[in-house]
């Protein structure tokens, strides 16, 4: 695979994503300095999240989730998706935001939220990118490059809303990150567990479909 055609295939979607969630927050736009910063937190938390999976065979687990789809184990791949994969990858993408995005005073709109919890998460899937894209061709090359920021940065972007509004409200953050983070990481779990089947893979594009017209319904809602 010609070095340059994986990187375009990461970089070319990762603007696209951005420029997107950055449009979604046009009523008061974060500068978009600040988002692309929050994606390169996003790109070396995903580079910490791999080194963490390969720490895994430590505590009797495999070190990632091809490893589970080549035994063909239903219950393997559903327990690794739902219990690892899901709040590991999660966890790694809500780390910088709870670490520098929540210092920031102006998060003052739901979307804000939403469009820091995007831009980390479409710099995670671009890391991760790097290591799935050279092992694919054709149609599932080009799938991958511009579904997978999307389908974390929807993942991510329940979290981020949920924690920014609360501290709208004047609730509390830790509250909202104690439901939201987990609600997350069973969606991505879930997704997980759908891709893998081809009689089940079209749900899965039905699963995240809703899930972005709801975080759109609950941006406009506000």
């Amino acid at each position: 695979m010609i070095l340059w055609k994986i990187l375009a295939s990461i970089i070319g979607p990762a603007i696209f994503w951005l420029a997107y969630f950055y449009y979604k927050d046009r009523k008061k736009p974060e500068p978009f300095i600040n988002l692309l910063a929050a994606y390169l937190h996003g790109f070396i938390f995903g580079f910490l999240c791999f080194l963490t999976y390969k720490q895994l065979p430590y505590l009797g687990l495999p070190a990632g989730f091809n490893q589970v789809l080549a035994k063909g184990d239903g219950r393997q791949i559903l327990f690794y998706s739902m219990l690892v994969v899901g709040p590991l990858e999660e966890f790694f993408k809500f780390l910088p935001f709870a670490l520098f995005i929540l210092k920031y005073r102006d998060l003052d709109e739901p979307s804000d939220g939403v469009v820091y919890a995007a831009s980390l998460a479409i710099g995670f899937a671009s890391f991760e990118n790097l290591g799935y894209l050279p092992l694919m061709t054709g149609l599932a090359f080009f799938g991958r490059a511009v579904a997978s920021p999307l389908t974390h940065a929807i993942f991510s972007s329940i979290w981020g809303y949920f924690i920014v509004r609360a501290r709208i409200r004047g609730q509390s953050e830790m509250l909202a990150g104690l439901y939201s983070l987990p609600l997350a990481a069973l969606a991505h779990g879930f997704f997980n567990v759908l891709t893998v089947s081809n009689s089940l893979r079209v749900y899965s594009a039905i699963f995240i479909l809703f899930l972005w017209l709801f975080i759109i319904y609950l941006l406009e809602k506000k």
